[in-house]
Formats: structure tokens, C-alpha cells, sequence
């Protein structure tokens, strides 16, 4: 396993992204198909599903605790991260 930071973006939806970004939700369930580890670094991308287009906000996210799939009675193709936000939310330039 590589020490490397990779950063992830993710489509988020807008209320748990809004939750993430007020400090409310502090954990991503995600499909564990891209190799998350701690200290890996999510970029949240707001999508409203709605328009079916980003609304340009986005959120900094690191990965400070990991529950892998299969553990603790995870289906084997899900994970559960803890994050905690970095920065305040911004706007990206669509």
C-alpha cells in the first residue's frame, strides 16, 4: 500500500453536501471501488440532481478514519469514511 495522498472527487448531492459543509455530517459512505485510505484527500462537489449539473460549490474533505468493506458488517462493496472539512466551502469556475 502506497503512502501517496490521492485526491478523490466526488458527486454530492446537495443536502448532505450542505450538512457536510455546517459541520453536521462528518463521515462519507462510498462504494469502495477507488482505493480510499486516511489521509486521502475528497474534493465534494455539489450536483443537484434536479438541473443534473454541478452547482459549482465544492468542499475539501480528509479521510481521518476508515472502515473498509466487509468489516463490521459492511457489505463488501461499501466503505465508511470519517472526514473532517478543510476550509470553508468555495466556488469552482464551471
Amino acid at each position: 500500500m502506497s503512502d501517496e495522498v490521492v485526491t478523490h472527487s466526488l458527486k454530492t448531492w446537495p443536502a448532505p453536501f450542505a450538512a457536510v459543509v455546517r459541520g453536521e455530517k462528518t463521515y462519507e459512505v462510498r462504494c469502495s471501488d477507488r482505493g480510499y485510505k486516511v489521509g486521502d484527500l475528497l474534493v465534494l462537489l455539489e450536483w443537484d440532481p434536479e438541473t443534473e449539473a454541478y452547482s459549482g460549490q465544492t468542499v475539501l474533505a480528509v479521510v481521518n478514519h476508515m472502515t473498509a468493506s466487509g468489516e463490521w458488517g459492511l457489505p463488501d462493496d461499501l466503505c465508511v469514511m470519517g472526514i473532517s472539512t478543510i476550509g470553508a466551502a468555495r466556488r469552482w469556475p464551471r
